[in-house]
This record gives structure tokens, C-alpha cells and sequence, in this order.
């Protein structure tokens, strides 16, 4: 908010968390150096295909929507002609000072002197590369991590990272790399339950059979078909369908194709 109001860009942040449930503040959060140029999406519908003997189609059976991902390529440069990226601990809000500091930066002349010995980026990208896909010894995961920028907004993880080194000192130590990085959307295993139809047939339902409940209407709300009632009735070991006891748990078993 302070940024938009003073007219400072918005940089894009990773927020790096330690857990999958990003319920915790996060432990870090990297602000890039340059906002990338463009990123691109891809979204993925994965099938089980199978094919009759003898037949030329194919059948395409969905088995699984992939999670998102999002191609990002960041730009780390030493030579001091754009002001450095940030790694701050929590969320890293910007405050007024940042604020201030961000435009005293801004409108410093970029001078290097010709005498010093210009830094390089490799620990600034070795730096960047630990946060994201570092292992982590006590979880025994690499980073979960959210990338935050204007609008757009992705709970990930990184899946793989290129490093360009393309501009080196005398003594051939870069001070210039671009890093493109894959990330793949996850989601919490309970928040995505949730968001799942769980009246799809393929899980194993139980109902608790209430007054002017029918095992028929039941069994064809579930499987989307009226004729798996007797099934379901021998599965439960019923006397009848037509007379199951009020509070009796009736299962309903997955259809096996």
C-alpha cells in the first residue's frame, strides 16, 4: 500500500514456508531484484489410456487434474546498475522506511568505481537457490513457498531451476545470471478433499438409514445409476431393500470397472 501511494513498483516476493498448511508466518521472503519480464502457465489433464484388442482409438479414461504450473525467469546482476534484491525474515512488509530507502536507491546515480573489484551474483543466487529448494533436515522436505505479485497468487513448490551466468569479471566470476524457475501449484491434502465431490462413486460411502429413506434412491443419488441397489443390499447383508432398519449404517461400496 505505501509503495502504490509514494508510485514505487511493486516487486514480486516468494514467501518461503517451513509446512504444507501455510498457517504459520513464513520464515522468509525474497523480493526479486527486477520483476520478470513475462511468465507463462500450463495446466495439465492427466488420462489412464487404454485400448480394446484390435481396436486403433484409443480410450481415455481422466484420472487426475495436475496442479499449475508457472514458468518465472529472475534477473541477478552485481554490477551495481540496478539496485539489489532483499531477503527479509516473516512476511516482510514494507514500511515507510523501505519505502524511503527504495526511492533514495532509485535516484542515486549508478557509478561503479573502475578501480573496485565488482561483486559477484553466486552468492546471492546460491543464496536464492537454498531458500527454494533447499532440503530441510528436520521436515525432510524442500520449501513450500507462495509467489506474490500484483494480483496473482500461487501456493507451490519449485520444481526445477536453470542458472545463465552471462557477464563475467577478468578473472571469470560472474556478476550477471538469469534463473529460470518451474513451480508447481500444491494443495493441501484436507483443503483439497473438501473442494472434491465426495459423492463421486469411485469412494466408499456410509450412510445412516433415517425415516422415509429408500435404499434405491440412496444408491442412485451415489452412483448416478438405479441399478446397483441389490448390490449394495448383499454387500450390507440385507434381509431386503425394502425394509432396512431406521439407523442401520449402510456402506456403499466403490464401483470396480
Amino acid at each position: 500500500m505505501i509503495q502504490g501511494l509514494l508510485g514505487i513498483i511493486d516487486k514480486m516476493r516468494i514467501e518461503v514456508f517451513p509446512t504444507k498448511e501455510y498457517v504459520e508466518p513464513p520464515k522468509k521472503t525474497i523480493f526479486v531484484q527486477l520483476n520478470p519480464e513475462k511468465y507463462s502457465m500450463r495446466h495439465t489433464v492427466d488420462f489412464c489410456e487404454g485400448q480394446a484388442m484390435g481396436t486403433s482409438g484409443t480410450d481415455l479414461r481422466f484420472n487426475r487434474i495436475e496442479g499449475e504450473e508457472v514458468n518465472f525467469e529472475f534477473f541477478f546482476d552485481s554490477s551495481g546498475i540496478v539496485p539489489p534484491g532483499k531477503i527479509k525474515d516473516g512476511n516482510g512488509e514494507a514500511s515507510l522506511l523501505d519505502a524511503v530507502g527504495d526511492i533514495a536507491n532509485a535516484l542515486k546515480p549508478a557509478i561503479v568505481n573502475p578501480f573496485g573489484e565488482v561483486e559477484t551474483v553466486e552468492k546471492e543466487v546460491e543464496e536464492f537457490k537454498n531458500l527454494l529448494m533447499g532440503y530441510d533436515g528436520e521436515t525432510h522436505q524442500t520449501a513450500y513457498l507462495r509467489l506474490l505479485w500484483g494480483g496473482y497468487s500461487l501456493s507451490c513448490r519449485l520444481k526445477s531451476m536453470d542458472i545463465d551466468y552471462t557477464l563475467f569479471r577478468k578473472d571469470g566470476r560472474p556478476i550477471r545470471a538469469k534463473v529460470k524457475c518451474v513451480f508447481k501449484g500444491t494443495v493441501d491434502y484436507k483443503l483439497m478433499v473438501a473442494k472434491e465431490n465426495k459423492n463421486s462413486p469411485d469412494l466408499t460411502h456410509e450412510r445412516v438409514m433415517k425415516m422415509n429413506d429408500k435404499l434405491t434412491l440412496l444408491s442412485e443419488s451415489i452412483y448416478q445409476n438405479n441399478s446397483y441397489y441389490i448390490d449394495v443390499a448383499k454387500n450390507n447383508k440385507l434381509l431386503s431393500f425394502r425394509q432396512v432398519p431406521i439407523g442401520q449404517k449402510i456402506q456403499f461400496p466403490p464401483i470396480k470397472k
